[in-house]
């Protein structure tokens, strides 16, 4: 699995792209309603995800979006659920941000209410190619045009911060290049004893944890984790 930096769902071409190589990862969005009992009154932080977000609307009513985290400060309705977009908490770099942003999550979210987000669960021997080397990610064909991603990255391990860069060639298929699209993205891994630590520091009880956004049971091998939080 690979993370993808959010502009990317800007462009429909890259939108039928993820659609191709990502089918199962979309139908799990569509179980998240089955993750909560609160459907209505719900804010989605990281909005430029728009497949995720267009999966959420099926089930959920009432829906705020946010675009960026930043936005929480101008926020002050309370919402029975707070989703953050797939993986969109690792785009908070800093954990002093983090433990801010989960303090203001604490006061906007009514009582009874629920908080869900996920974090790529950190495996170090992910890490270890040569972050010089452009590696191959994956390829499909749509329209009649080829789609090759090949992602560049690097790992600080004093940061915890994980360094992407994506390239996503578009040929004919004749194997001429049309157009290349270049993105980049800082994403920061936390671990397990450390965000529960700040659950723990903001007020906010694990309620449930998942390896999927479709409810399955969390192992020692997931390679994520999806947290059901509240009061």
């Amino acid at each position: 699995m690979f993370l993808f930096s959010y502009p990317l769902y800007i462009d429909p071409r890259v939108l039928s792209f993820y659609d191709n190589i990502n089918l199962q990862r979309i139908l799990d969005y569509d179980q998240i309603s089955s993750l909560t009992t609160f459907t209505s009154k719900t804010l989605v932080i990281g909005s430029n995800n728009n497949v995720f977000l267009d999966s959420l609307k099926k089930s959920f009513s009432e829906i705020t979006v946010l675009e960026e985290i930043g936005g929480l400060n101008d926020q002050t309705e309370k919402f029975s659920s707070i989703i953050f977009s797939d993986f969109y908490f690792m785009n908070i770099l800093d954990s002093e941000d983090q433990r801010e942003t989960l303090k203001i999550l604490f006061e906007r979210l009514e009582p009874d209410g629920e908080i869900i987000f996920n974090l790529d669960l950190f495996k170090g021997g992910k890490f270890l190619d040569d972050p010089a080397v452009n590696s191959f990610v994956s390829q499909t064909e749509i329209d009649d045009e080829i789609f090759m991603l090949f992602n560049r990255q690097e790992y600080d391990y004093f940061s915890q911060i994980l360094y992407q860069n994506f390239t996503l060639e578009i040929l004919n298929l004749s194997g001429e290049l049309i157009n290349t699209l270049k993105f980049e993205q800082e994403l920061r891994y936390t671990f397990l004893p450390e965000i529960k630590h700040l659950f723990d520091l903001c007020g906010l009880k694990i309620q449930h944890m998942y390896s999927s956004f479709n409810g399955s049971q969390l192992l020692e091998s997931s390679d994520e984790v999806v947290f059901i939080l509240c009061k």
